[in-house]
C-alpha cells in the first residue's frame, strides 16, 4: 500500500497545492489517489503527540477504497524534524516512518525548498498581517537564523535532512521560486508547483485539472505597514486580539484592496541583512544541494541584486495612519457619544 505525504516548506504554495488538491479530490480518485482534507490537521497533532491512531485510521480506509491518500501540512516540515525527546537522537520523522513501514506502506514524501532571503521576506509578511508578530523584520530574521527549530526556521538540511536515514523512501525535494534554475536531475520535470506535484504522483501531465485563485497572495508594502503599525499599539496598550485577529486581517485587507496597495509588495531586506542571511546558511545549503541535486546551491539560486526599502511618502503615512485607524475603530466600536453622556444620569435598571 503506498502512501503520499507532501510536507512544505512553509511558503511554497502549499495551501493553493491543497485547495486544488480538493478542488479535484473526484479526478483524482479517477487515477487512483484521494486527498486527505478534514484529518489533516489531527494527523499532524497526532505525529506531535506520538499516537499512531489516526494514521491506522487512515490506513484502513485506504485499505478499504483501494485509493491512494495524499496527506498535505506544510508544518510537517518543522515537526518531523524534531527531536522525540531530549534523550535520543532521533526524531519524529524517524518515528513515523517507521510506524509506517510496518504497517506495509510504502511512502513517497514530496517537498519544496526556498532560498532563506525570500523566504523570510514572505513568511515575515504572513505573520504580520495574520497580526500574530510585532516584530521588526530585522529581529524576525535574527531569530530565525538561531538554532531553535521554530515556524519560521529555514534550513534545509535541518529541516529535511532526516530524510537520508530513510533509503527505501522515494523523496523528492523541488527547488522553489520564479527565479530558479533547475538542477540537471528535475529538468524533465514542469516548473510549476502543483504541475510538480502531479508529475511525482505519476499522473499524465496532460489531466486537465481546475484551477484555483492563488492563496496568501502579499497584500501590499502599506498593508504591511499598518498591521504592523496596530500590533506595536496593541502590545504597547495590552491589548490581544485572540479571535478577532482573523476579522483584523480581513479588514486589512480589504483596506489593501479599496486602496490598491497590492501592486507594490513589502520588501524588508537591504543588501547588508540579505548577504548575512545568505552567509549564515551558505555552509548547510551546499552540502544540502550537492547531495539532493548534484550541484553547488548558488546554481540553483543564483543571487539577485536586492534594492534598499523603500521609505513611505508623507502622504503614505497619513494612509497607513487612516487605514489603522479605521481598522481599529471597526474591532473596537466605542460606544455612542449620547450613550457616554447619559450614562451617569441613568439609574441601574434604566437604559436608552
Amino acid at each position: 500500500m503506498q502512501l503520499v505525504l507532501h510536507i512544505g516548506m512553509h511558503k511554497t504554495a502549499s495551501t493553493t497545492i491543497q485547495k486544488r488538491l480538493k478542488a479535484n479530490d473526484r479526478l483524482l480518485q479517477e487515477h487512483g489517489y484521494f486527498y486527505v482534507d478534514k484529518q489533516r490537521k489531527k494527523l499532524l497533532k497526532a505525529t506531535l503527540n506520538r499516537s499512531f491512531k489516526p494514521w491506522r485510521e487512515l490506513i484502513e480506509q485506504a485499505a478499504a477504497t483501494g485509493l491512494t491518500p495524499v496527506v498535505s501540512h506544510e508544518a510537517f516540515s518543522h515537526v518531523l524534524c524534531r527531536s522525540r525527546s531530549k534523550s535520543t537522537t532521533t526524531c519524529l520523522g524517524d518515528w513515523l516512518l517507521k510506524k509506517l513501514g510496518k504497517a506495509g506502506i510504502k511512502v513517497t514524501v514530496i517537498g519544496f525548498i526556498r532560498d532563506q532571503p525570500s523566504y523570510l521576506n514572505s513568511h515575515y509578511t504572513q505573520h504580520v498581517k495574520r497580526f500574530i508578530t510585532s516584530q521588526s523584520f530585522g529581529d524576525y530574521a535574527a531569530a530565525a537564523m538561531g538554532p531553535a527549530i521554530q515556524k519560521n526556521s529555514c534550513d534545509p538540511e535541518r529541516l529535511f535532512g532526516w530524510l537520508a536515514h530513510h533509503p527505501s523512501v522515494r523523496t523528492v525535494l523541488f527547488p522553489y521560486g520564479r527565479s530558479i534554475t533547475p538542477p540537471a536531475c528535475l529538468q524533465q520535470a514542469p516548473r510549476e508547483p502543483f504541475a510538480q506535484f502531479i508529475h511525482c504522483l505519476g499522473i499524465p501531465d496532460s489531466v486537465a485539472f481546475h484551477a484555483v485563485e492563488n492563496m496568501n497572495s502579499q497584500p501590499g508594502d502599506l498593508a504591511i505597514r499598518t498591521a504592523l503599525h496596530l500590533n506595536q499599539a496593541f502590545q504597547r496598550e495590552g491589548i490581544h486580539l485572540g479571535k478577532k485577529a482573523k476579522r483584523a486581517r480581513a479588514l486589512l485587507c480589504r483596506e489593501a484592496e479599496q486602496r490598491n496597495w497590492g501592486q507594490t509588495p513589502y520588501v524588508g531586506l537591504d543588501s547588508t541583512l540579505n548577504q548575512r542571511i545568505r552567509d549564515c546558511f551558505a555552509a548547510a545549503n551546499n552540502r544540502f544541494a550537492q547531495r539532493i541535486w548534484g550541484c553547488s546551491w548558488g546554481q540553483i539560486f543564483p543571487e539577485t541584486p536586492i534594492a534598499e526599502p523603500r521609505s513611505p511618502s508623507t502622504a503614505e503615512q497619513q494612509e497607513i495612519q487612516q487605514a489603522a485607524e479605521v481598522i481599529r475603530r471597526r474591532l473596537f466600536p466605542q460606544p455612542s457619544r449620547l450613550r457616554t453622556m447619559l450614562r451617569p444620569l441613568l439609574g441601574p435598571g434604566e437604559r436608552c
